[in-house]
């Protein structure tokens, strides 16, 4: 036991066979495995093998570009082929593989194990910084131009239940339209940037620029940035009751005209023909070809079937390539 104003010794100062092993496990798939270990999945993947990592070895699991530190974990027992961990250090407090010792920078995209002096080294860091703080602040990339870093992206899908305050889940609400989106598919936009008209991490500490990040849909990070007419009236057009695609729909142009006159005109419409159907489709999905009415998606929520077909949507085009007729 220690006393109450003295700290545990480092491990720096003790014996080299009191040390555990240290594997770095620095993974390419980053998205993939941010998710899968914020959201406890067991998606998250180890090094296996005989010549892997083995019980009361430590991993240390790195993502992204400069390194965020997402999980150390000591290797436990194995059920058949997977290894069954005891987290040391969760997704909770940021920490970059930099910061942890001099010379850190040497392993970057590297796996394998660490020489003891610097296993040593890395797990003094580590604690280090969960009790004090990250030492430094991330380059946050240009959220503007579409170029937020990695690094940043994981770190607020790690720590995502201290910005919350739960635990994440495969489909978060978008922070625009609140709307469940698959967090695979959500983007990073830091607010933060665009408040102080800034693309560096402006002086902000890397928890103030984890917590000015924010979990967007596509539709609304496009929404954040500048865009042209056609991008917005694209993304203001139906969604296709069809397939559920967004943005891919194109009005039906109907009557006497040519079809080359409708596309000259208006690159984003398709010409539907000279006679005209009642009931008279009014959308064409690019995605899925199926025609369908305005009335058809206002009417949705009612005339929805128990296995989730529409009715009263016109039949669907197939074979129809984009830019030709709908009809």
């Amino acid at each position: 036991m220690t006393r109450e104003n003295e700290t545990l010794p480092s491990l720096s100062a003790m014996p080299a066979w009191l040390v555990p092993s240290v594997y770095l496990h620095w993974s390419g798939e980053w998205l993939r495995e941010s998710v899968a270990i914020a959201t406890r999945s067991r998606e998250h993947s180890l090094p296996g093998g005989p010549d892997g990592p083995q019980r009361g070895d430590v991993v240390v699991t790195v993502l992204g570009d400069a390194g965020v530190v997402a999980a150390v974990e000591l290797m436990g027992s194995t059920e058949g082929e997977s290894w069954v961990t005891d987290d040391l250090f969760g997704p909770d407090r940021p920490i970059v593989w930099a910061d942890l010792f001099d010379g850190a920078d040497n392993y970057t995209g590297s796996s394998g194990w660490l020489p003891a002096e610097h296993a040593r080294l890395v797990l003094d860091g580590i604690a280090e910084q969960f009790r004090s703080g990250p030492v430094h602040t991330l380059d946050p990339g240009d959220c503007g131009a579409r170029a937020t870093t990695p690094d940043v992206h994981a770190l607020r899908i790690l720590g995502h239940r201290a910005v919350t305050g739960w635990a994440m889940r495969r489909e978060e609400r978008c922070a625009s339209c609140e709307r469940f989106v698959d967090v695979h598919q959500m983007h990073a936009h830091d607010d933060g940037a665009v408040r102080l008209g800034t693309t560096t991490a402006g002086g902000r500490t890397l928890e103030q620029v984890v917590r000015d990040v924010h979990l967007l849909c596509e539709p609304c990070h496009d929404l954040m940035h500048a865009h042209t007419v056609a991008a917005q009236r694209a993304r203001m057009r139906p969604q296709c009751p069809g397939c559920g695609a967004r943005g891919k729909t194109k009005r039906v142009v109907w009557g006497m005209t040519f079809q080359d006159d409708v596309m000259n005109a208006e690159p984003d419409v398709v010409y539907g023909g000279f006679e005209v159907p009642v009931p008279t489709p009014e959308w064409y999905c690019t995605a899925c070809h199926a025609n369908f009415a305005s009335a058809v998606i206002a009417s949705r929520a009612l005339t929805a079937t128990g296995s989730g077909a529409v009715t009263g949507a016109t039949p669907l085009v197939t074979d129809t390539p984009e830019g030709e007729s709908a009809a």
